[in-house]
């Protein structure tokens, strides 16, 4: 702790020096000048980082983004890529006059127009990879049948496995072949966009189809490599089994 000897020694050279005239006199105005310099300096970054963050992506399904969610985001990439907005640097003409702006020399502190572009053309290629694996699936399959899970419509009854489910259908599901070729153009069309069956068990990644059947009625085996996935796999079944027998209530 500082003794009141010292302090009072420091407080007398104080005065000596104000009384000499080494400390100036403050100018009018400047300080207020200044520190309205440092908040726009300190402020233009800030702004421009904010003007140049990348548009957030779609969360997508559990397969990843459907065709309509890529569509989307190339556009919001084709928006960002045009995006060219300049911000004023803060400098002035005169010694402390920091009230002019100029404009900066550069537009952007993170992407560029070159990368988001690159990205929009990624996101159109992924969605024409989805509606060209929709078109070989599904053929000339009416839009409101491939939109429909077979499980949903011809859904009997069901039971868990180790590693996933048995769905039992209906015979007018038709033969195994026919069946097997219906849940693929199904789990395609669900790629191009929502389709309200988020709870469709065919939706997931990583599941396996086998399907076998006579007169009597259909067997469907759905597994998932993943472990992880199997309650969810399950829960989906579940589901779809439970509007079959409701549209079966209705007579549907």
């Amino acid at each position: 702790m500082r003794s009141a000897k010292t302090l009072r020694v420091r407080g007398q050279g104080t005065q000596d020096l104000r009384r000499t005239g080494a400390v100036s006199a403050p100018v009018r105005g400047t300080p207020r000048a200044r520190s309205q310099g440092m908040r726009l300096l300190v402020l233009a970054p800030l702004l421009i980082g904010c003007a140049t963050t990348p548009p957030p992506e779609p969360k997508g399904g559990p397969r990843g983004l459907r065709a309509s969610e890529h569509l989307d985001a190339a556009r919001s990439h084709d928006a960002a890529a045009r995006q060219r907005e300049a911000f004023p640097d803060s400098r002035g003409d005169g010694p402390g006059d920091v009230r002019q702006p100029v404009a900066m020399p550069w537009y952007r502190s993170w992407d560029t127009a070159g990368e988001q572009e690159r990205m929009a053309q990624s996101h159109r290629a992924k969605a024409a990879e989805l509606h060209a694996e929709y078109e070989e699936l599904c053929g000339q399959t009416p839009g409101r049948e491939a939109s429909a899970s077979p499980l949903e419509v011809y859904g009997v009854g069901g039971w868990n496995t180790a590693s996933g489910v048995i769905v039992y259908l209906a015979p007018e599901a038709g033969p195994p072949e026919r069946l097997l070729a219906s849940m693929k153009c199904h789990r395609a069309a669900m790629m191009l966009g929502p389709s309200g069956m988020e709870d469709c068990p065919l939706d997931l990644p990583g599941i396996a189809l086998d399907a076998r059947g006579d007169a009597g009625g259909i067997t469907v085996s759905i597994v998932v490599r993943d472990p992880k996935l199997v309650p969810e796999l399950q829960r989906r079944a579940a589901h779809d089994l439970e509007a079959a027998a409701q549209r079966r209530a209705k007579g549907k």
